[in-house]
This record gives C-alpha cells, sequence and structure tokens, in this order.
C-alpha cells in the first residue's frame, strides 16, 4: 500500500488537530514521494516494503520537518504508525521505538534502510 499527499495530511489534522502551522509542505511531498519509490538501484537491497515505505516516510519527516512545531517529531512517529495500520500490519512497533527511530534519523544515526531492519524486526 502506498499513500498519498491527502493521507499524509489527513494523517497530520487527525495526530494534530490544532492545526499547527505548516512552514515547509515541500518536506511532506517529499516524505510521500520518497515512501512511493518503486526503484531499486543496489542488487542486494530487498525491493520497498511497508517497512522500508514507513521507513522513508518516517526519515524524511524527521530530517525535513515541516511543521513550525515541537510537535515534528510526534507527527512523524504518529503518522508513520496509521500508515503501518492501514498497510495490514498485525501488531504496531511501539511509539517509543518510533520516537526513538524519529531521534535516530534526527541526529544522522540511522538512515532508511536500518530504520527499515528495526521495523521489520517490531513487526510479525
Amino acid at each position: 500500500m502506498k499513500i498519498t499527499m491527502e493521507w499524509a495530511w489527513s494523517a497530520l489534522a487527525h495526530h494534530l488537530p490544532s492545526d499547527p502551522t505548516v512552514w515547509d509542505a515541500s518536506a511532506v511531498v517529499a516524505a510521500v514521494a520518497r515512501h512511493q519509490n518503486d526503484l531499486v538501484l543496489v542488487a542486494e537491497r530487498p525491493a520497498p516494503d511497508t517497512a522500508w515505505r514507513a521507513a522513508a516516510f518516517l526519515h524524511t519527516l524527521a530530517v525535513c520537518p515541516a511543521l513550525d512545531s515541537p510537535m515534528n517529531e510526534f507527527y512523524a512517529a504518529a503518522a508513520t504508525r496509521s500508515y503501518l495500520r492501514v498497510a495490514g500490519a498485525k501488531e504496531l512497533p511501539s511509539p517509543v521505538l518510533l520516537a526513538d527511530l524519529v531521534d535516530e534519523a534526527k541526529a544522522g544515526r540511522a538512515g532508511v534502510f536500518a530504520i527499515a531492519e528495526r521495523l521489520r524486526a517490531a513487526l510479525p
């Protein structure tokens, strides 16, 4: 399953109903575009799967903050968890794990592939 811009904006409105100021809408566009990517350029890397798509969305929102708000990290984690739910994950990663992954991405300690591996390990 791939998310759309409409879904990303709906997730923002759902998780942050106080209508935070979005100061860089292109960050959400980038997160959705990266999430939707199907191109595999490295032979030994797996094709994008649900975990990779979730990781790409989370990573992009973490390193390219869209909100003029301290809630940007919350949006990245909560929207990623919501995506996994609608994508059919039987169990969801904990909010603590997602928050840790956002922090690691922001600090440059985890890229998309590392985050995807952690999500795969957390999903049955």
